[in-house]
């Protein structure tokens, strides 16, 4: 399939080259443009293990490309998974800013293509917000939620040093979302991967990932 992951960090690198490993084609998404240089010259934007292999392999036979124009990814993919930063604020709150400023240009670049497109949320968020996300999206495309685009929530168990094998070798992969047809794009996306797929309802789904950073940290 035609993926678009928007942020090139910690959890979008590792996507990036994960995905072109389960023979997707991706392509990177970020506002630095200095990211977007490291992954066109086939180079991570992390320090991790085995991930700059995969980087420069798929990089160097077309699997993986990188860019800074959200219409053109969009225009480029079916699929467009986000994971952007959501870090914690001073009284302990995420800040969502990250997420609803790329929901935005997503849902600009939305209006401007046929077809069902895919949104996925793999950044750390609260109960609600894949909700308030479908809602912006909808607002700036015009377009309708879950007849011309979906949310699914797909929270992401990662660890520093392992990514790549915890990507290939997650404990379960998490589905949430109300619309049928996202999730049986993103079942098919993940159907080489060695886990139970477990759909879930869409408040559930980004709660897990939550308690479970909450539950490490302690």
């Amino acid at each position: 399939m035609k993926i678009s992951v928007f942020g090139l960090g910690y959890v979008g690198c590792v996507s990036l080259g994960c995905l072109a490993d389960l023979n997707h084609q991706v392509i990177g998404v970020d506002t630095m443009e200095v990211k977007v240089d490291l992954i066109n010259s086939g180079k991570p934007t992390i320090v991790e293990k085995d991930i700059d292999i995969l980087i420069a392999k798929y990089h160097s036979i077309g699997s993986i490309t990188a860019t800074m124009d959200v219409s053109y990814a969009i225009s480029k993919s079916e699929i467009s998974i986000i994971c952007v930063g959501t870090p914690s604020l001073e009284d302990g709150s995420l800040n969502l800013q990250y997420l609803y400023n790329c929901s935005k240009e997503i849902g600009l670049a939305l209006k401007k293509k046929n077809g069902f497109h895919t949104i996925v949320i793999r950044s750390t968020v609260m109960p609600g917000t894949n909700l308030k996300v479908g809602e912006l999206i909808a607002l700036i495309s015009g377009k309708t939620l879950n007849k011309d685009f979906g949310i699914v929530s797909n929270p992401e168990f990662l660890r520093e040093g392992s990514a790549v094998k915890d990507y290939f070798n997650p404990p379960v992969t998490v589905l949430g979302s109300e619309c049928p047809t996202a999730l049986a794009i993103m079942k098919d996306v993940y159907k080489e991967i060695p886990a139970e797929i477990v759909e879930t309802d869409v408040n559930v789904a980004e709660i897990i990932k939550y308690a479970n950073n909450s539950y490490h940290a302690l």
